[in-house]
This record gives C-alpha cells, structure tokens and sequence, in this order.
C-alpha cells in the first residue's frame, strides 16, 4: 500500500464525475444543510482552506471516495445551479454576489471556484481492512457500512443473497469492487425491489434500515409463504441470467450501482411481458444492451464536459444517479426515465435529447 498528496482544481473534480463513486454508507449523500453547503462555498471564494479528501485509486482513473463526499456534493450541487450563495464576509465585492446561482455569478468569480485546488491523499493498493480502519478513524467511528451491517444478519434472504446471487456471473462481472461487500449490498437492492414489484407493484427505498426490516421479515418461513420466496428467487435469477446472456463481457462496463439497478429493474418488466406472451425478450434484449453501452458513452462524455455539457435530457437523468439515489421516488423516476430514452432509441438509434 502507497499513499500520495495531490491537487486537483475543482473543475477537474466537476469533470470526473463519472470516474468517481462512492460506498455504501449508511448517510445519503446530500445530508449537509443549505447553510453547510453555502459555507463551504464562501470558504472557497474568501480562500479559506477546505479539509483534505481521501481517494481510494480503484484502478487507472477511477476513483472511490473514502471521505469526503458532501465537500463534493456541495460543490458539484452549486456549478449544477442548485443553491445560491451566501457570504459572512463583510468584503463588498462578495457581499455583491449573494442570492446568485453559478451560473448568475461574473465570470473572474465562476474562475476562481473553477480553478480553486483541492488537496487531496491518493491511496494505492490498499488492503480492505486498512480502508475500513481508514474510514472509520476519519468518521470518528459514527458511520458503518451497509454490507457489513447486513452480513451480521442471518436467515433465507441473507443466505440467498450472500451465497447464492452474489456469486452469479451477472454480478461477478460488473466492474463493482468485492471490498465491504459491495455487490451483496447491490444484490439486496435488487431483491427488495424485485419482491415490492411483485407484491404491491411499487417500488422501494434502499436505506440500511429498509433493507434491514427485509432481511428479517424473510429470515425464516415455513409452508407457502416458503413457496412462495423460493419462486420469487428463482425469478430473480433468471432476470440475472437473460442479463448475463446478452450483456457477457459488456457487464463490466457497468460500474454505477443505482443504474445497474435500474437496468435489472427494466429487463424484469420486460421479462414479465415475455411470460404473457406480449413480446419476445429475445427479439428485444439485443438492441437493448446496444443502446446501455451507447448510452453510457453519452452520460460519460457529457460529464466530462462540465458546465459546457448540452444534453439536458441526459443531465436529468445523471441527477437521479447522484441525489439520494436509494430514495423510492428517484428509483421510480430513472425507472420511467430509462424507459422513454429506450423507446426514443428504438424509432431513431439515437440517444433522446441529442
């Protein structure tokens, strides 16, 4: 393991968006107030020195982020137009700027945010018990894991997802670490919205106390209701089978764990219309995993464009990746999102909003 100091100017940060991800901790990303967000901004125009950030270097140019997360999200949230600024300087050229958005700020104030350096420790080849010793220390132990948290549990669901789903090549092909259990996390949020849809025909929130109550409501069953969870895995691996058929090697281009759900969220209803005979998944699924990668290759260059990106179609769905991504609303949002950018693609092979 190696560790190294670096700069990076913020709008290198705003670019790499793509590049960066985050654990599963058990806060959403956006638990900072307006008033913490607006104060982090005000310490970068007066030049005030913003704590350091830790990266975790996963591999090439991609990174995780180990602490860290709402200096980012706040940052980004103010380039994206999504809060004003505030100032408690008594400066009059600062005083001059305050209820404005980014985009309403003169152009030598957008610089000075844009070029203003983040220090940042890149961490190489680190083991995972350092990293969690790492993340703990620098969160003052307040913060555990999701995975973690649900690998103490016991029962059918934990046993399914932990030793069963886990291990299908699908979800060992995605380009998601096997560090603090990462993928089990992600196949929990696949099977609490699975069963949800089969139930009640809604969709559900993915926090650590969600995922918790479903971990223990199937914990352990008996007659029917034992039936009836056999079937619903069953299902849910055979969703992970039609993926791994025709994504193959293409599943590790998959990286982002709220898209990744929403993708297996969209071939399951397109797997129910097959069993009811009102389509063929084989006349569709094809064209389907054409239009993820191309897809992903327009989210990923419009990122990197920064704040001269032009798609706005893919720049609301991008928000429904990156704020509060586990919560019900923002599920069922890229649910239907994904589903009339597929529908635009299938008439024209071109991605909706270019």
């Amino acid at each position: 393991m190696k560790r190294k100091v670096e700069d990076f100017i913020v709008d290198d940060i705003y670019k790499m968006r793509e590049q960066i991800s985050f654990p599963d901790f058990q806060r959403e990303p956006n638990v900072w107030t307006e008033q913490d967000k607006q104060l982090l901004i005000d310490s970068i125009l007066q030049d005030i020195d913003i704590p350091k950030l830790y990266f975790n270097v996963v591999e090439g140019k991609e990174y995780e982020v180990i602490d860290g997360q709402q200096r980012l999200w706040a940052i980004w949230e103010f380039i994206d137009n999504g809060y004003t600024y505030k100032t408690d300087s008594k400066d009059e050229r600062l005083k001059k700027l305050e209820g404005k958005k980014f985009k309403d700020l003169p152009s030598d104030f957008q610089k000075e945010i844009l070029s203003y350096k983040l220090q940042i420790t890149l961490i190489f080849k680190a083991s995972e018990d350092y990293l969690r010793k790492l993340f703990l220390r620098l969160q003052l132990g307040k913060l555990l894991i999701t995975g973690e948290k649900l690998h103490a549990s016991v029962g059918l669901l934990k046993d399914f997802i932990f030793k069963e789903m886990v291990k299908h090549l699908f979800i060992q092909t995605l380009k998601i670490p096997d560090r603090r259990f990462a993928k089990q996390t992600l196949c929990a949020q696949i099977c609490i919205n699975s069963f949800l849809k089969e139930n009640i025909d809604d969709f559900s929130r993915t926090r650590y106390e969600d995922l918790k109550y479903f971990f223990e409501t199937y914990a352990h069953l008996e007659g029917k209701e034992l039936n009836d969870f056999k079937k619903r895995c069953n299902h849910i691996t055979n969703v992970l089978d039609i993926l791994n058929n025709y994504f193959k090697e293409n599943a590790y281009k998959l990286k982002n764990r709220s898209f990744i759900l929403s993708v297996f969220l969209f071939v399951e209803e397109l797997f129910k219309r097959s069993e009811k005979r009102e389509m063929k998944i084989d006349n569709i699924m094809p064209t389907f995993v054409e239009f993820v990668i191309k897809f992903l290759d327009h989210l990923k260059e419009e990122a990197s464009a920064g704040i001269d990106r032009k798609n706005k179609e893919l720049y609301i769905f991008e928000s429904y990746l990156s704020n509060a991504p586990g919560e019900k609303y923002q599920i069922e949002r890229r649910h239907l999102k994904l589903k009339a950018f597929f529908e635009y693609y299938q008439k024209t092979t071109k991605i909706k909003g270019d």
